[in-house]
């Protein structure tokens, strides 16, 4: 019964926004999202214990104020991504500005006709700026979980247009791996984010002076169909801007079963280097909302 309230009353923020996009746009949300921030960060706990794991390690010399700012420009930027989508979706005469920094890099890649897997993660506005990835000569497809009943919704399905790339479900077979080594044996680009581990097989890799645990499933996937891999990384750099940046391409290499597990965690630990570095340049940006390390 509790859930069911909590998802009601997180529908009805959501709606709320939404009229203040359509009456405001993009700004008057920013205006609103403020103050609704600042009240839920000053009254909540939660928000401040779901920070905690990453902030203390990101930045372990800040206490009281210091943490507390933290929290609020970390859970500010993500109300921020959030507003945008629903912006995009919303007002269709609208959209972002930036810039594909490795462009070149990747249109080569794909061109090599091997296919391609393209890791992301849960930073900067990383769903919008998907669309913006979709001019490579090849389709594009997203193993993704997709929750159409989802309160926060795509921008996609707020514009009741189609996907400019094919969803593949991980609730599908396999979790869509059927799905997804087809595509790459056809030339064509999947996406997967590759920052949050479920279940299944597992590397381990170092992120901010810790160990975590990444899926190894799109390691294995490229290692199999013989498609390099392109870490990809957006970020938000201004109100209507952003930056989607290719940080490394690499193929790797399974072997034989006694280097299997070895040669996969090199390729979690390039993903792992790039990753560091985005944090370190956009450390707010960062939208794992649990304790990343303890898993």
């Amino acid at each position: 019964m509790g859930r069911i309230f909590w998802r009601k009353l997180e529908g009805f923020g959501h709606a709320i926004f939404y009229v203040c996009l359509f009456i405001g746009g993009q700004t008057g949300a920013y205006l609103l999202l403020g103050p609704v921030v600042f009240f839920y960060v000053l009254v909540s706990r939660r928000s401040h214990r779901l920070t905690k794991a990453y902030r203390q390690r990101r930045f372990p010399e800040h206490r009281g104020v210091n943490a507390w700012l933290d929290t609020f420009r970390i859970v500010y930027s993500f109300g921020q991504i959030l507003v945008d989508r629903a912006w995009l979706g919303i007002r269709k005469e609208v959209g972002l500005e930036g810039e594909l920094v490795g462009r070149d890099r990747l249109l080569r890649t794909v061109a090599e006709g091997k296919g391609l897997v393209l890791l992301t993660a849960h930073v900067g506005n990383w769903q919008t700026a998907l669309s913006h990835i979709c001019d490579l000569a090849v389709p594009v497809n997203s193993l993704m979980h997709y929750d159409q009943a989802a309160v926060a919704k795509h921008y996609f399905d707020l514009r009741g247009e189609q996907t400019p790339f094919r969803i593949i479900n991980t609730e599908g077979l396999m979790g869509g791996l059927v799905e997804a080594t087809a595509a790459l044996m056809r030339g064509e680009v999947v996406t997967v984010m590759a920052d949050r581990y479920i279940k299944g097989p597992f590397v381990t890799a170092d992120f901010i002076g810790s160990p975590v645990r990444l899926p190894a499933a799109a390691y294995s996937l490229a290692a199999a169909t013989g498609a390099p891999l392109a870490v990809l990384l957006a970020a938000k750099t201004g109100r209507t801007r952003y930056s989607l940046t290719v940080w490394d391409i690499f193929t790797p290499v399974i072997g034989d079963r006694q280097e299997r597990q070895k040669n996969l965690a090199v390729g979690a630990a390039r993903f792992a280097g790039a990753l560091n570095e985005y944090v370190r340049q956009y450390p707010y940006q960062w939208y794992n909302f649990f304790d990343f390390w303890r898993q």
